[in-house]
């Protein structure tokens, strides 16, 4: 045994010679030594060129060069060749992990003492790397068994396992998640404590602030101070400006979900911050580590509800290596979907749906209706593209069978206790609400069935001539679609007509979906995505339904949306552990919920800040109260991530205005989901911030009229307090809202 390797074996004895009570620092010290070793390691046998070819890639090469020259006929089967090969060596390669990044090479940090091996150290990273003669044994989260151990067990813990045909048996001796930034080691998170570097030297912080947080308020407040935005502990927290990597901050429950077989649908349910949108991105990276060739980065597709959150996950996955991935919204991807699909159908879009339309184009009975015309259509063999339009406009203009199809749909519904009777309750239509839909739909399918571009805008060779903004000018102005009628075209272009198309006309199929924030998707659209996923139906919906920006999707309840999409699913018992927000935050916003709570309420492992509420005769007074504090706050933590959330975005506007006067340093007006992930004070309303994460949130103008008793008002306010991290306001400048706590308007 080389003398790297026998003390690394005996790094455990060392420890204890070392003792906490000698030296408090003996975590961190420890740490940072093996960090040293490790890096400088690395850095010496890094490569300096790239990687000889392999046979295989000289079989690639010499085909290539033999199509070239080959004659016509020959190609075909000179590819099929190269395809053979191309993916024995995918295959061949699954096991080649990338180099190991010796600036950031590892997360976690495993002390193990098995009865058969002794005592060992393991380094969990994003890649494995094992020299036994340096004693190094680095290995990959998504793959290694060993890792498992880091996920599933506490320090102090005894193991039971089975790694392949062989059985484990030890103690968890030590599990510390490291920050390692630019080879240096920054942050160490042990029972014992959380250390944090600063220079050359370390400081221990409280151990519970080893919980999921964000930004520069990672540590858990001290004693408040009523009236300061702010924690009085703003010294320790500035030391803690390093998180460490997002794969270390999984929790057992989570990576059991994220290493689930690769086939059929996974359903994660949690509330705010409970790690949804982190379980989603880790299952990507963990199928796409297991079947590079199969989950590649173009056969996976996100769909999120925002451009916020898109661009976020964007972050996310890039940080991963999967920063190919493409990412969007449902909106955007449906209409394009939709314009290609109905390429003629150049029509305006209406911003505004009635409700109660809104609720009928949403509705599971709906998409039944149009199932069985489909099947009736197709054995007459109609399959065109203006057969399915046709589909879509009889259908909802039939005032019969929408009539008999929701008067079924509302006697099939039992009574029902709670959020799922309110949501259901919700979503129907009485029989003048239909009845108002009805008309609506009659009025305006036929116009857009029987519209066609006005001659003047023809042009010699029948192209049409659009306007500036890309559309056509119709003399009927009923010819308009929704915002609803892109999935229900959509829907019904894949029961008539078969798969949706890329833009090179191919079927268009990925190999994994993951949908987060799926409770703000109807069941049609999560059907119309539901037939882009492959046969194997490798899909991920993580959601919530206490943060829903929209209450007339038709998603009534987790079980009714899974049964229109007849699939197989694993349904995730709800992540009961809210990482992001403290117990203050958390209670106050499950008491804002109101009867649309869920029946057992999250756990929340911090405890901070009591909610505070401000009430101001005028907006005026409340934006200059609120610009005095945040004077001070930014120049005390000026890494601090604030949000100041209104409900309307002329509220944002106003308060805006008020705070750039008093200069308030890093501020920006966020009007279109152009958020700058940086630290600094962004202003804008509820429905933006769906997703992110502040220190601090100050919700503004929590006034009755902003925030009435109705479920929408519940759902946005839940909405706006749970992005909180550390410190929570509510801010009223009238008649405070009815939704907030008798307890905190006596408090205010």
């Amino acid at each position: 045994m080389t003398r790297r390797a026998q003390s690394t074996s005996e790094r455990p004895a060392r420890s204890k010679k070392r003792s906490t009570k000698r030296d408090p620092l003996a975590i961190a010290h420890e740490e940072q030594e093996l960090c040293d070793e490790i890096v400088s390691h690395l850095k010496s046998r890094r490569p300096t060129g790239p990687p000889p070819p392999t046979a295989d890639d000289q079989a690639l090469i010499s085909l290539r060069d033999q199509v070239a020259t080959s004659r016509l006929e020959d190609v075909a089967a000179l590819v099929t060749q190269m395809e053979q090969i191309a993916a024995v060596a995918s295959r061949r390669g699954l096991g080649n992990a990338e180099p190991v990044n010796p600036l950031s090479p590892y997360f976690g940090h495993l002390r193990l003492d098995e009865k058969e091996r002794g005592s060992r150290d393991v380094l969990i990273g994003r890649t494995t790397y094992i020299e036994p003669r340096e004693g190094i044994r680095i290995v990959d989260w998504r793959h290694a068994p060993v890792s498992q151990l880091y996920y599933r067990y506490e320090e102090g813990s005894p193991y039971e396992e089975q790694f392949g045909d062989r059985e484990v048996e030890g103690v968890v001796k030590a599990r510390r998640t490291l920050t390692i930034i630019d080879g240096e080691l920054q942050r160490v998170t042990a029972p014992q404590g959380l250390f944090v570097r600063s220079g050359d030297s370390w400081t221990k912080l409280d151990a519970t602030t080893m919980e999921l947080a964000g930004g520069e308020g990672s540590a858990v407040r001290a004693e408040h101070l009523r009236g300061r935005l702010g924690a009085a502990g703003g010294a320790e927290q500035r030391l803690d400006r390093h998180l460490p990597e997002i794969a270390a901050l999984l929790d057992s429950k989570q990576f059991e979900v994220i290493s689930s077989p690769d086939s059929g649908l996974v359903v994660v349910q949690g509330g705010a911050g409970s790690g949804k949108t982190t379980i989603g991105v880790h299952r990507m990276a963990y199928l796409a580590y297991q079947s590079r060739a199969r989950f590649s980065s173009d056969r996976m597709l996100v769909v999120v509800g925002t451009p916020a959150l898109r661009d976020y996950i964007g972050q996310l996955l890039s940080a991963l290596g999967l920063g190919a991935v493409l990412v969007v919204t449902f909106e955007s991807w449906a209409r394009k979907m939709r314009q290609r699909a109905y390429h003629w159908l150049k029509l305006p879009v209406e911003d505004n749906t009635p409700v109660e339309v809104a609720r009928l184009k949403t509705a599971p009975a709906l998409m039944k209706l149009m199932a069985e015309r489909a099947e009736q259509l197709r054995a007459q063999q109609h399959g065109t593209a203006e057969d399915a339009l046709w589909l879509w406009a009889e259908v909802l203009t039939d005032r019969d069978r929408l009539v008999a199809a929701f008067a079924a749909d509302d006697a099939n519904q039992p009574p029902a206790a709670g959020a799922a009777s309110t949501a259901r309750a919700e979503t129907r239509l009485t029989e003048e609400q239909l009845d108002r839909a009805w008309r609506y739909c009659a009025d305006r399918c036929p116009a857009v069935l029987d519209w066609t571009p006005d001659d003047d805008l023809v042009g010699s060779r029948g192209e049409r001539i659009e306007g500036a903004d890309g559309l056509v000018e119709q003399e009927d102005e009923r010819a308009i679609l929704d915002p609803e009628d892109d999935a229900l075209l959509l829907y019904a272009h894949q029961l008539l007509r078969g798969p949706l198309r890329s833009r090179k006309r191919k079927p268009l199929r990925y190999e994994h979906l993951f949908v987060d924030e799926a409770q703000d998707l109807a069941a049609v659209d999560l059907c119309v995505l539901s037939g882009i996923v492959s046969d194997q139906k490798s899909i991920t919906l993580a959601g919530d339904t206490a943060q829903r920006l929209y209450v007339d999707t038709g998603f009534r309840d987790w079980d009714e949306v899974l049964d229109a999409l007849n699939l197989d699913h694993t349904a995730i018992e709800p992540l009961r552990i809210a990482y992001r927000s403290t117990r203050e935050v958390l209670a106050f916003a499950r008491d804002v919920l109101g009867h649309l709570a869920e029946e057992v309420p999250p756990i929340a492992p911090r405890s901070g800040a009591p909610v505070e509420h401000h009430n101001f005769p005028s907006a005026g007074a409340a934006a200059a109260f609120v610009a005095d504090a945040l004077r001070p706050l930014m120049l005390r933590e000026p890494r601090a991530t604030v949000a100041i959330l209104t409900r309307y975005p002329e509220q944002a506007e106003a308060y805006h205005a008020v705070l750039r006067m008093a200069e308030i340093p890093n501020l920006r007006l966020v009007n279109d989901f152009d958020f700058a992930f940086r630290p600094g004070v962004d202003v804008t309303e509820v429905r933006q911030v769906k997703g992110l994460e502040y220190d601090y949130v100050i919700l503004a103008d929590v006034n009755a009229s902003s925030y009435p008793d109705n479920d929408e008002a519940r759902y946005q306010l839940h909405i706006g307090a749970t992005r909180a991290a550390h410190q929570l306001w509510v801010i009223s400048s009238a008649n405070p809202s009815p939704l907030l706590p008798a307890s905190l308007l006596e408090d205010g």
